[in-house]
């Protein structure tokens, strides 16, 4: 290999390498916040909370989809399927806001256990599993996530 062929090997590398270290960035996944169970005056129940992401790049990025399946005391209570076109800025956090609505018996898993957490206040474990699919500069990120919590049924709403 002559010194020009070698030269424009490493030239070659040298450009690939800080093409592909200077793209597009997956969003990060950072927590899921004000969560809530409350009933509704038809007798169903709906979980709300936002999920909240990191744009590390410097420029916007389009979130496309959303999904996510929750499980309360692990029963699958229902799923959050939304195909959108949202924008989220450079370098900053932005929320997505979910909701499921589910009839009180997706939530017990027999009804003497379900009527006596409901008496007793008892708290419930809500997961929220599943992913956010975002774009940036034409590629395309599916960023999962998974997160539970503690919280409590509030009836009187």
């Amino acid at each position: 290999m002559n010194f020009k062929s070698l030269f424009q090997y490493f030239l070659t590398s040298l450009l690939l390498l800080s093409l592909t270290s200077c793209g597009p960035e997956a969003p990060e996944f950072v927590t899921l916040k004000n969560m809530e169970m409350f009933s509704l005056e038809d007798g169903n129940f709906v979980v709300k909370a936002e999920a909240v992401l990191y744009n590390p790049n410097s420029v916007s990025i389009t979130i496309d989809e959303i999904h996510v399946d929750v499980l309360v005391n692990g029963n699958n209570i229902g799923s959050v399927n939304q195909n959108l076109t949202s924008e989220a800025k450079k370098q900053s956090e932005f929320s997505l806001p979910l909701e499921v609505q589910f009839p009180p018996k997706a939530l017990f898993s027999n009804l003497l256990g379900g009527i006596l957490n409901m008496a007793t206040g008892e708290d419930f474990e809500v997961r929220y599993t599943g992913y956010v699919k975002t774009k940036a500069l034409g590629v395309s990120f599916k960023v999962p996530f998974d997160q539970k919590e503690t919280i409590g049924l509030n009836i009187l709403d």
